[in-house]
């Protein structure tokens, strides 16, 4: 089951959101993040947060609308993606989808990435989706369709990643490592209508572009 969570980010543009809420089996909005569904008129199924961005009359809205609403206090130890994340986990969803959680605050940005890996330890499939990126996380391999002429970045997310192997990308791998700290896997170009990428020990933060 997928589902989709939808922070407090800068995405306008709403035939970006139907894509992945026509497949979405539950969505959380992540405080702000009701202000989007407010705009874009849709009903998630859970709002959640401190609520220090969401419009007063929005909330107010989706409560006459018997939205499920869950606040939170201001001083807390978890952003409130990271809130919608683990509630989705610890209710047996194997995809969840990220969206408006990239934008001006790299601290929130790089937290959110994180939680990719708390998804992948969990065996659940996790992205993060803005208009130009999709960014998930590898421990054993991943094939990449339809998306020829995309920049392809791979970044260990551990110490070192041993094993890496590559098919359909300009500069290919053959049972490669790469260390933290030595990005030399920034920006590859696919080249075939499938690719993909193994990992065979260790962990590769995966990242798709388009300029």
């Amino acid at each position: 089951m997928r589902a989709v969570v939808i922070s407090n980010g800068n995405i306008e543009d709403k035939a970006f959101y139907d894509e992945y809420l026509k497949t979405a089996s539950f969505v959380i909005c992540c405080d702000g993040g009701a202000n989007v569904a407010y705009k874009y008129g849709f009903l998630p199924d859970l709002i959640l947060g401190d609520f220090d961005s969401v419009d007063k009359d929005v909330l107010e809205y989706f409560r006459n609308k018997n939205v499920e609403i869950l606040e939170f206090p201001r001083e807390k130890d978890k952003t409130d993606t990271q809130i919608a994340v683990e509630y989705l986990a610890e209710r047996g969803f194997d995809e969840i989808v990220m969206l408006s959680c990239t934008g001006k605050r790299i601290d929130h940005v790089l937290a959110n990435i994180t939680l990719l890996y708390y998804l992948l330890e969990r065996n659940i499939k996790g992205f993060i989706v803005d208009k130009n990126n999709i960014i998930t996380m590898i421990k054993d391999r991943i094939k990449i369709e339809g998306k020829k002429g995309h920049i392809l970045s791979l970044l260990p997310y551990t110490k070192i990643a041993k094993g890496i192997s590559t098919k359909g990308l300009y500069y290919s791998l053959k049972d490669g490592s790469m260390e933290f700290g030595n990005p030399y896997g920034v920006s590859n170009v696919i080249i075939e209508d499938e690719a993909t990428v193994e990992v065979k020990d260790g962990v590769l933060l995966v990242i798709l572009s388009s300029d």
